[in-house]
């Protein structure tokens, strides 16, 4: 249960930071990696490719990840 409230005041922190503008932009894609599935590896995939497309098609649009403590430190830092 500590980890599902640590999540939900990561999550109102990071909408707050981006809600009252202090983020470049006025609207943000927002994804959420976490363990504990069968597929952890092809949802880390799956949130590289988003965030490279949003990139290449230069969203308007702050890009945020929300990690939990057990990703590995390779998922986040790529």
């Amino acid at each position: 249960m500590g980890e599902r409230r640590l999540l939900s005041c990561l999550i109102f922190l990071v909408l707050n930071i981006v809600c009252e503008g202090k983020g470049m932009h006025r609207n943000a894609y927002a994804t959420m990696m976490y363990m504990g599935t069968p597929r952890d590896y092809e949802f880390y995939i799956a949130t590289r490719v988003m965030l490279r497309s949003l990139v290449k098609l230069k969203a308007n649009a702050d890009l945020v990840v929300i990690a939990s403590m057990d990703v590995p430190d390779q998922w986040v830092q790529a």
